[in-house]
Formats: structure tokens, C-alpha cells, sequence
């Protein structure tokens, strides 16, 4: 008779579930064996500063100014802040008001006069000391992957003058750092006034119309674009720098009636408007669609205002179109802070702690191949030792370790390896995971592995771009930003040069600028493809034809 189902033995696991299983416990056994090695230590300066100011206050207040006017005074020092564009811009000013050949631009793409005694850098990118250092957006420090650059310069930065710049949220982190700080709070220089619901046909010139996605600007743009023909400046976080650069310019000069863009306004994108109109206020935030916080929406608002040229800062949302939909309520709120910080404040949320990473010296390493084990150790350790410490936090590791394990599975394919210091600086790159994969052919490219050479040619071939797509050319633009990166880590190597990698910038940037021209102006996005109705960018048909079976 055939045994019952109760009496068959058990199955043996499959030989990749054994081998799941082995490996997942040979890692465990790796990660406790690299915790004997750790070492934490807190980033620490040997003398302390002369003066420290924390400038604080909203979007369109001065603070900026006043860093920047005492930085120029003083004559040498750093400016550090969380964007290329930031850094860029406080280049700009600063050269325009000193002289090019006093001020210099350092970020993880490019070198400008970086001998010059003042520099403007992106925070990973600043010395550890110096004369003066203005630290912007210092609420930046809490930020889970990038957090801990800001936290090496509060902590440890060697400087004789501190100037700490942003949010009012962030002045219970700014007290743990430096309990005596001088505290300067700023107030807005135009007070913003909430306008209600404006129709789409009654913009008026000066007004940025603000939507959460790429879609949703260049579909807005385009309805938009029917009623100011060619008088729409569009910007989203997808494209190059120097794009970005055009379409603000086109909208300050009044070559632009009307701008549409995304958050991209509230992370470095200086800005300032008439009239402010949000489209949305929901946005994916990459898990889900969630309305946006009200600290959001506070530092997208705060563009609003041009001081000179208006009284005060008009914002409210847009209505006319049906796909787009926004609170008004949930924006009229947000324009006033309701959170209690101390010393008498109210902002918008309460910034407190600062994240803490790791160095390579804290890991107790001397092979690449022990790595991964060494960085999950240091987090465990890490998180242990600091549990009781109020005001610091573990920084995400899920980036970088992402990042090693491109790097390890491309160098495997072609049987190639990298020292311990060469692989830190990779995985230690600037890169999206978007750009991950070609972080692993320049890994192999580093390696030595020649057959990676054609590939790169290829990425930095500019006439590639000649009848490319808008989404063509914005991948361009971000594998340009990473070949400036790399050839400036690993001059020469697979052939990638700085030249050649600043010329396919530009070239994706300007292709960038033609394409949204011609997109806005064909307004087929948000538009249905059967009837020619409007309808949610994210379809191509609308309800009605989607039910009947049209194409």
C-alpha cells in the first residue's frame, strides 16, 4: 500500500535553498566576527571656534545674504551646501561681487580656480578647516543617506568663524552642536497671503504653477502652452543643470510668462515668483502617494515673493483642470507654523538629531572583500553605542551597500579585483541607483578591464544626442554628471576625460531645452490619443475611450 501523506519523511531542501541557507549564516557568522574590529569614534574638533552664528529662518528671508555678505568680508573661507546648483549659484554671487579669481567651485563634477581663498563647495566636498565656513541648509544633518557630511563639519570642522544657515525646525539640532550659538532668526522679507483657487485661463504673468511629477509639469506645461504659446519655462529634477539654468533665466527675463515645476523649487532652485500656484498636493514618495507634510509645502510656498517688485507673496492652488487636483485647506495651513520649538519659536517640524557614518579607518579592513560584512557590523556597533546619545543618529547604509554590491558582481563577471581604498571611493560615489549599473563598468574599467573602453566611448559620444529623445537625452545628461565625477577620481582612465564628459553635459542640455519645446508646444502629453480629450498624464486614453476599446 502506499504510505499515507502523514508518513512520507521529510523533504530534504533543495540544493539552492541548502545553499541560501550556508550562505546567509556564513554572512551572519562575517558581520559578528567584523564587530571585534570596529572602532567608533565621533568626529571631534581639537580647538574650538571663535565665533558662531546660526542664521535661521524661511525660504526668502536674507539669511543666505548675510552668510554669504560676512564670508566675502572676511576674505577666505568655505561655503558648503547640499546641491551642485546651491553651490553653483553662491559661486556666482560671490564672483560677481569679489572677482572670479578670488572665488573658487569645488563639487564631486567639476574644479573652478579651487586654489582660491574662497571656495563654494557641495558639503562632501568642503576642507576640514579653514577661515569661515557657512554651512547651509544645516537642517540637512537628520537626512537619513547624506546626513553624516553635515554632521563631520558641526562636529569636527577646524574653522575660526561658523556661520550655520536654515530652517527655524532646526534649532534644537543647532543647540546640541553649539549650545552658545549666536541665534539670528530672519524673518520673511514679503509675508505670503493665501489667494484661493485660480483658473487655469486667468494665470497671470509671474506665476510658477507647481505638480509632483515629470509628467504632470510637462502635461500641465502643455495645456498651459494653448493659452501663453511659447511662454512657458518648465523645470523638473530630471534635467541637467544647465538646462535648469536656461528655463530659470528665460522666466526671470519675462522670456517666460509662467513656469511649471516640480519640488525641485524647494532643494536649491532659487527662484522667486509673483504667484504660486500648487496643482497637486499629493506626491510618490517612492512607497506610496501621501499628501505632502506641511514643511513641504512651507518651503515650495516660500518661493513666492519677488521683494522689490511686489508687496507681498501670493499663494493658492489651481483649478480647471480635471486630472490635477489640490487642498486648498491643506495649503492655506501650511503657510503658518504650528509647532512649538524652544526659546519662544514655532516651526513647522522639529530637527534634532544629526546623523552619524561611517570612515573607512572605523572598519578595521584591509580587504575589499570583507566590506560588506565590515559596514554591517559598523551599523550594528554603531546603533549599540549610540542608542543612549539623544541628538545622533545611525545613517542609512542601504545606499552605499547597494552600490558595493554592483561593483562586487560586475568585477566577479570578468574575474577581477580592486583594492580596499579604490573600492571605498566607488561605492562612495554620487550615483542614483539608477546609475548603478554604470558604476560597475567603471569599476571593471578601473580594474583594467579594457573591454569597457568601447561602451564608454560610446556614453560620451555627443552625436549620439542629434535626434535623441527627451528621455534620451535627460539619461545622457545623468551619465554625464557621473563621467565628470569619474574622470576626475581616475584622470584618463577607459578614456574618459573631463572634456569629454563636460561636452556631452551640455550637448545632453541643450537637446534637453529643444525637446521640451517641442513637447510643450505638440501638448499631446495629458491629452488622450483616441479622442484628443484631456486626461491624466499617466494614460493614454481617457475613461471614455479606454471603455469603448479604442486605441
Amino acid at each position: 500500500m502506499p504510505r499515507s501523506r502523514r508518513s512520507r519523511p521529510p523533504r530534504r531542501p533543495s540544493r539552492s535553498a541548502r545553499h541560501a541557507r550556508a550562505t546567509g549564516a556564513y554572512k551572519r557568522a562575517a558581520v559578528k566576527r567584523a564587530e571585534d574590529r570596529i572602532e567608533i569614534r565621533l568626529p571631534e574638533r581639537r580647538t574650538p571656534p571663535e565665533s558662531v552664528v546660526a542664521h535661521l529662518g524661511p525660504t526668502n528671508s536674507g539669511k543666505t545674504h548675510d552668510a554669504l555678505g560676512f564670508l566675502a568680508e572676511s576674505g577666505r573661507g568655505v561655503y558648503a551646501g547640499p546641491l551642485r546648483m546651491l553651490a553653483q549659484e553662491a559661486h556666482r554671487r560671490l564672483s560677481a561681487q569679489l572677482g572670479e579669481g578670488r572665488v573658487g567651485l569645488v563639487t564631486g563634477e567639476e574644479r573652478v580656480n579651487e586654489h582660491a581663498p574662497i571656495l563654494c563647495c557641495t558639503v562632501e566636498m568642503a576642507p576640514g578647516s579653514g577661515e569661515v565656513l557657512v554651512l547651509d541648509e544645516v537642517q540637512w544633518a537628520d537626512d537619513e543617506e547624506r546626513g553624516a557630511a553635515w554632521t563631520q563639519l558641526l562636529l569636527a570642522g577646524e574653522y575660526r568663524h561658523v556661520r550655520l544657515l536654515g530652517a527655524l525646525d532646526a534649532l534644537p539640532l543647532v543647540r546640541r552642536a553649539f549650545p552658545h550659538a549666536e541665534l539670528r532668526v530672519h524673518e520673511r522679507k514679503l509675508p505670503l497671503e493665501f489667494v484661493g483657487a485660480r483658473q487655469l485661463r486667468g494665470l497671470a504673468v509671474g506665476t510658477v504653477v507647481v505638480a509632483f511629477s515629470r509628467k504632470a509639469v510637462l502635461a500641465l506645461a502643455g495645456e498651459i502652452n494653448r493659452l501663453h504659446p511659447d511662454k512657458v519655462a518648465v523645470l523638473y529634477g530630471a534635467m541637467p543643470l544647465a538646462s535648469r539654468r536656461e528655463e530659470i533665466d528665460r522666466f526671470l527675463s519675462g522670456a517666460a510668462d509662467v513656469c511649471v515645476a516640480t519640488d525641485v523649487l524647494g532643494h536649491g532652485v532659487n527662484l522667486p515668483c509673483e504667484t504660486l500656484l500648487f496643482a497637486e498636493t499629493t506626491k510618490f514618495d517612492g512607497e506610496a502617494r501621501r499628501n505632502l507634510l506641511p514643511w513641504e509645502l512651507a518651503q515650495i510656498a516660500g518661493r513666492a515673493g519677488r521683494f522689490g517688485l511686489v508687496e507681498r507673496g501670493h499663494v493658492g492652488v489651481l483649478v480647471g483642470v480635471p486630472w490635477a487636483s489640490a487642498d486648498p485647506e491643506l495649503v492655506e495651513s501650511a503657510l503658518e507654523p504650528h509647532v512649538q520649538l524652544p526659546e519662544g519659536y514655532r516651526g513647522y517640524r522639529i530637527v534634532d538629531e544629526a546623523r552619524i557614518g561611517p570612515r573607512l579607518g572605523d572598519l578595521g579592513i584591509d580587504d575589499p572583500r570583507d566590506l560588506d560584512a565590515a559596514l554591517a557590523a559598523w551599523h550594528r556597533v554603531a546603533t549599540r553605542q549610540w542608542a543612549h546619545e539623544s541628538w545622533l543618529a545611525v545613517e542609512s547604509l542601504q545606499p552605499i551597500r547597494g552600490r558595493l554590491a554592483v561593483v562586487e558582481r560586475h568585477l566577479r563577471s570578468r574575474g577581477r579585483r580592486l583594492g580596499l581604498d579604490e573600492t571605498w571611493q566607488l561605492v562612495n560615489a554620487p550615483i542614483d541607483p539608477d546609475g548603478a549599473e554604470l558604476l560597475g563598468v567603471l569599476a571593471l574599467a578601473v580594474a583594467g578591464d579594457r573591454a569597457q573602453r568601447p561602451l564608454l566611448q560610446f556614453l560620451l559620444d555627443t552625436s549620439r544626442l542629434r535626434d535623441a529623445s527627451l528621455e534620451e537625452a535627460e539619461e545622457a545628461g545623468r551619465v554625464a554628471a557621473i563621467l565628470r565625477w569619474f574622470a576626475l577620481q581616475y584622470l584618463g582612465v577607459g578614456g574618459v576625460t573631463m572634456e569629454r564628459a563636460a561636452a556631452l553635459e551640455q550637448a545632453a542640455a541643450e537637446r534637453v531645452v529643444r525637446r521640451l519645446s517641442v513637447e510643450v508646444r505638440d501638448g499631446k502629453l495629458g491629452r488622450c490619443r483616441s479622442c484628443g480629450r484631456t486626461c491624466p498624464p499617466w494614460y493614454p486614453l481617457c475613461d471614455r475611450c479606454a471603455r469603448s476599446g479604442r486605441r
